[in-house]
């Protein structure tokens, strides 16, 4: 069953059995501050397969949302997927999942790591809205996750959490200035003052116009006290996919990359030290290039160097892995996996539409016939506002844009856009703009000097993902390495021979990825753009809840039971509570030797964000020896262990007696 909410009473977001905390010591650090850190141990290990992950139809463990996907998505941005997230809505110890569902966010309260409780929730109130991003953040750090989102034309906002309840009067719209839509977001103390900060990137119209107008530019907001500071970042306006937070040179502020789609390039910036940025050149030599359809980007320490290496993905030519070429799935079987009959029936629906959409070249005013053939009344009207649009586009009409009914806002919005003025380059920016490369991805890792990025994709086995969307470093297998899952596919570009699989990498000790999808479980045909990264269970594995395109959530079950695995999560009173740019480097094995790093981040990916708590596979080991913290406000506190593996701990840090 479905709740929902139209949030003009109060809804209570239900909490399951709270885990049971145990305190396990507290010290005081060098700057006086007291870290308490209290342990709950792991839920016995989920699943019982051969294969390490088993995928199911999110449906059968509570994570039902309509499919609400029609003609009139059939169209970037909106057929590009929405967002997802994870994170303790509640604070009851069991991490909860958000997703943009069409009009509506859908919150599934985790209960007992057994299923999730659905709740449909109409955000805004406002008639023929598209929510596209969402993330679970403590913006006005009191303790509660709050719920941020992004939609098209409507501006963005947050919902702040009142101890574990949403109600209207949380509702705050931000400014909405003149961009389109918000497509990512990037949550971070870039000024390490202890509170959240943000940078938002726009999207504009995508591959029909390419070169964004002014009213496009991205921006840094500044959180001051709970008001916003906003300044438009110094950059080439491009159609901004995903942005990065995180300390990638080590040197404790934040940096940021900007990846853009198509021929306006990425940008890569330091933190400045004074809470700004800091462009970063060709001429510095610190990038050597970039991605020119950036997708999605993530930092991790993949070789356990305590370096943060950095993959950035895009629509490559081809997957690496034999048998990644050739996994395809024709498309009359694109919904054939789908539990539940309603999800299933919109799909083939959308699927028998499909058919008459042409794209681009192949496009021709006639395909407008085609839309005779759908036979409900609603779709087939948003059919042919859509066909039209795109004859508009195809023969640069901008007159045909008045023949789409304004009732139809998106269709008529996406035809308008396309005939605006566009921002003149600035040559010397681009001369300085780091290089872009077609078809292959990225991998930067640190040089020996410590100075510079090499690029290892092709060494380490990740250069070719096909149309990737979606990419995170994360343990899947506790085996001490952070292996790479990337989800793939496009509604666009799926050919009436199918659909390709999404991506696993595993890590082989930190020297290269071997390309490991159908062995772990991780083949799935339907296009999917965003997925969380969660332990929905507690079990001490990492588990996947992915968000498919005309289609359902889907839950990727861990069913991994070798490997000690160890977590830590922050409540930190003096930087922002959840510790968003904090890292942790743990010390174990003989003589502490063997090493880990991992940090919090609320940022990168494409439309994903993962619970904020830092998962360390540990294989054969059973101890943390030390555990290091370098905050998100500055400064690092040592805390001696011994940590026993199989256990989640809270660290919480408070400021010294007398601030």
């Amino acid at each position: 069953m479905v709740l929902r909410s139209t949030l003009i009473l109060a809804f209570a977001l239900s909490a399951a059995s709270a885990h049971s905390w145990a305190e396990a010591g507290a010290i005081q650090d060098a700057q006086g501050h007291r870290v308490s850190i209290d342990a709950v141990p792991f839920r016995p290990r989920a699943g019982t397969d051969d294969v390490p992950f088993t995928r199911f139809d999110g449906s059968l463990f509570g994570l039902h949302q309509e499919n609400y996907f029609s003609p009139r998505d059939f169209y970037p941005p909106f057929f590009n997927g929405g967002g997802i997230a994870s994170g303790d809505i509640n604070r009851d110890g069991w991490p909860d999942v958000v997703s943009a569902n069409g009009a509506f966010v859908m919150i599934y309260m985790n209960q007992d790591g057994q299923r999730f409780s659905p709740i449909e929730m109409d955000v805004t109130g406002q008639d023929d809205i598209a929510i596209f991003n969402v993330a679970l953040v403590d913006i006005d750090g009191d303790g509660w996750l709050d719920l941020f989102g992004t939609t098209y034309l409507q501006g963005n906002f947050f919902l702040l959490n009142q101890e574990g309840k949403f109600t209207s009067a949380g509702l705050r719209q931000l400014p909405r200035g003149e961009a389109v839509l918000s497509l990512t977001a990037s949550f971070g103390d870039v000024d390490r003052d202890g509170d959240l900060d943000f940078v938002i990137g726009n999207w504009f119209a995508g591959a029909s116009k390419k070169h964004p107008p002014p009213r496009s530019q991205n921006e840094l907001w500044i959180n001051e006290g709970g008001a916003f500071e906003i300044t438009p970042l110094v950059e080439l306006v491009g159609e901004t996919l995903s942005t990065l937070l995180s300390d990638w040179n080590g040197d404790g502020w934040l940096d940021l990359a900007v990846g853009n789609d198509f021929e306006e390039p990425d940008f890569y910036y330091h933190g400045d030290g004074k809470g700004g940025f800091r462009l970063i050149e060709r001429r510095d030599g610190v990038v050597p290039h970039s991605t020119q359809t950036t997708m999605s980007f993530d930092t991790g320490d993949y070789d356990n160097d305590l370096d943060l290496d950095m993959f950035v993905d895009q629509a490559t030519a081809r997957a690496t892995g034999p048998s990644a070429e050739v996994q395809m799935l024709a498309l009359d079987r694109y919904c054939d996996e789908i539990a539940e009959s309603s999800v299933r029936e919109r799909c083939l629906a959308n699927m028998a539409t499909r058919e008459g959409f042409f794209y681009g070249a192949n496009h021709q005013p006639k395909n407008v016939r085609n839309c005779a053939k759908v036979p409900d009344e609603k779709d087939r009207k948003e059919c042919i506002g859509m066909q039209v649009m795109m004859t508009a586009q195809r023969i640069r009409d901008p007159e045909l844009c008045e023949r789409i009914p304004k009732s139809e806002v998106r269709t008529y919005s996406l035809c308008r856009n396309f005939f605006e003025g566009i921002l003149p380059h600035d040559p010397a920016m681009l001369e300085q703009a780091i290089p872009q490369l077609m078809n292959e991805n990225v991998l930067l890792t640190w040089d020996s000097a410590g100075q510079r990025f090499t690029d290892e994709s092709e060494r380490a086995g990740v250069k070719f993902t096909g149309w990737s969307w979606n990419a995170r470093f994360a343990d899947v297998d506790n085996d001490e390495w952070q292996d790479l899952f990337v989800v793939a596919g496009s509604w666009f570009r799926a050919t009436p021979s199918g659909t390709t699989a999404n991506f696993f990498f595993h890590n082989e000790g930190g020297k290269r990825f071997s390309e490991q999808t159908d062995a772990f479980g991780f083949q799935n045909f339907m296009i999917v753009s965003a997925y969380t990264v969660l332990d929905f269970d507690r079990d001490g594995d990492l588990d996947f809840v992915t968000n498919s395109i005309n289609g359902p959530l889907w839950l990727l079950r861990n069913n991994n039971r070798s490997g000690n695995s160890i977590g830590f999560g922050l409540r930190d009173e003096i930087g922002n509570r959840d510790g968003i740019g904090t890292k942790f480097t743990i010390h174990y094995g003989p003589d502490g030797e063997r090493h880990q790093m991992r940090e919090l981040k609320s940022s990168g990916g494409y439309l994903s964000f993962d619970e904020p708590v830092a998962h360390f596979g540990l294989g054969e080991y059973d101890t943390i020896e030390r555990l290091e913290i370098s905050w998100s406000t500055g400064g690092t506190t040592e805390v001696p262990g011994p940590f026993k593996a199989g256990h989640t701990y809270r660290l919480s840090r408070s400021p010294a007696d007398g601030d």
